[in-house]
């Protein structure tokens, strides 16, 4: 399947299309969704199963690995079994290869919404649009800017920072010690792909935190990537520089 996705036996097989216009609606129809999921290779079901054994688990790897997939349909499944309150969602505001969207106007889900849209791509895969749009209605799905995390802590949510090579060691420093109580952090990232200068916060996290209990990381490569066939190999082809 497309986008590093483990085939996902969920909106299509598992609910059939539904009217659904509020948070009562949307729940209900969450618990009957088939969450079973058929990997696609051994490396995506290690970190399946990293997440749900620690606290706070990192996955790096080249795109089309299913690493933003996999941690929202983990994020969804347990937010649908009520084992988390809610899940929230955060990356770095950094545009690609420093290119400017500009002033964008609107409150913070509005203005953030560009930069989610990978996070929100993979949650209507799995969910359809309309269930997600009323759990974000109801904040049950939040973003929250990581520069708004700052004396925060989070208890009883699983989040997700998406594109954390784009963070600073300082932004991560910072995400990292908002973990509260009954909380579960996953962080995705691929080091090779950083729009910022000097030193990203997911390669320093690579050195700093391994051998802390509740702490996993995850490795994908290129062997990894299930997009269309040709993408890894172009991929190689940056490697060589």
């Amino acid at each position: 399947m497309a986008n590093g996705k483990a085939t996902f036996n969920g909106t299509k097989n598992g609910v059939k299309p539904q009217e659904c216009n509020n948070k009562r609606q949307a729940m209900a129809q969450l618990k009957r969704v088939k969450w079973d999921l058929r990997y696609r290779g051994d490396n995506q079901k290690r970190f399946y199963e990293a997440i749900d054994k620690n606290d706070v688990t990192f996955s790096i790897g080249p795109a089309g690995c299913g690493k933003t997939f996999l941690a929202t349909h983990y994020a969804l499944k347990m937010f649908s079994q009520k084992v988390y309150k809610n899940i929230i969602v955060t990356k770095p505001l950094v545009e690609v290869g420093g290119e400017k969207l500009g002033y964008l106007p609107g409150n913070v889900d509005e203005k953030t919404e560009p930069y989610m849209m990978s996070i929100y791509y993979n949650m209507e895969q799995i969910i359809g649009k309309r269930r997600l749009e009323i759990l974000r209605q109801s904040g049950d799905i939040n973003v929250i800017p990581l520069a708004y995390m700052r004396g925060l802590t989070i208890n009883d949510s699983v989040v997700i920072l998406d594109e954390a090579q784009n963070a600073s060691v300082g932004q991560i420093k910072t995400f990292v010690t908002r973990l509260g109580m009954r909380s579960k952090f996953i962080i995705c990232g691929d080091i090779d792909q950083s729009d910022i200068k000097g030193l990203n916060g997911l390669k320093d996290s690579l050195n700093r935190f391994p051998g802390i209990t509740g702490v996993d990381f995850s490795d994908f490569n290129l062997n990894d990537v299930v997009r269309h066939p040709i993408v890894a190999e172009m991929l190689k082809r940056y490697e060589k520089n």
